[in-house]
Formats: structure tokens, sequence, C-alpha cells
């Protein structure tokens, strides 16, 4: 058993990690279809802009999770 099946607040963190993760993710990959969908009808700078931050809020959230469940 690790640590963590004892610690609940810690569980809770984590499950709260895994959700924004997919959250993000799912907003990466919507963001960036429609982009190549709809390439001409869009402000393509200002979405370009909010993927590369989602994308670094993906990184820097991943590298939490790993952190917390070693």
């Amino acid at each position: 058993m690790s640590k963590i099946e004892f610690n609940p607040r810690k569980r809770r963190h984590i499950d709260y990690l895994h959700t924004i993760i997919m959250e993000l993710h799912n907003e990466i990959f919507n963001a960036a279809f429609f982009l190549v969908q709809y390439n001409n009808n869009v402000d393509s700078k200002q979405l370009r802009k909010e993927i590369r931050i989602k994308i670094e809020l993906y990184k820097k959230y991943s590298r939490r999770l790993k952190i917390l469940e070693l």
C-alpha cells in the first residue's frame, strides 16, 4: 500500500489534478481542431495564443501530478 491511500487530502488533490489535466487536454484538442477546420474564418493569432497557454498549463499540472504520485 502506498502513502497516498492513507492520506485522503493528497488523494483528493491528485484526483483534482487528473480532472484539470483531462479538461485541458480536451480544450486543447477542440481548439486545435477548430483552428484547422475553420482556418480562414477565425482570429488565428488569439486562438494560437490560447492554445499555447493551455499547453503550458497542461505541462505544469502534469509535472505536479508526477511529483505527487511518487
